[in-house]
């Protein structure tokens, strides 16, 4: 993101848009990225094992969104689950910068 203009990100994001559509992302633009989002979860999957490529510090991985019974109090109820996996460069991250990551994300998902 760096130094683009709020109209550069837009416009990028809209041709991102419409390549994903296409399903026909350039080459270059699956290049250099720090932290990719994986959606295995739309081809049945729960949970992954996670590989990053430098120059990549993180990769979090969405599985399929379910149903599940979990104790809320004293109660069993049925809830949306979505797990999430994430892998990342221990080089790069703490594990506890990682887990204040993954519990902004989560939250954020939550409201």
């Amino acid at each position: 993101v760096g130094a683009r203009s709020d109209d550069d990100l837009r416009a990028g994001l809209e041709a991102m848009k419409a390549d994903v559509a296409r399903r026909s992302i350039p080459l270059a633009e699956l290049r250099g990225q720090t932290i990719t989002l994986s959606n295995f979860g739309m081809l049945g999957g729960l949970h992954a094992a996670l590989t990053i490529m430098p120059p990549q510090v993180a990769i979090l991985g969405a599985g399929r969104l379910h149903r599940a019974a979990r104790v809320i109090g004293d109660d069993i109820r049925a809830v949306r689950v979505l797990p999430l996996s994430l892998t990342f460069d221990h080089r790069v991250v703490t594990g506890a910068e990682a887990v204040r990551f993954l519990v902004a994300a989560v939250a954020d998902l939550e409201s």
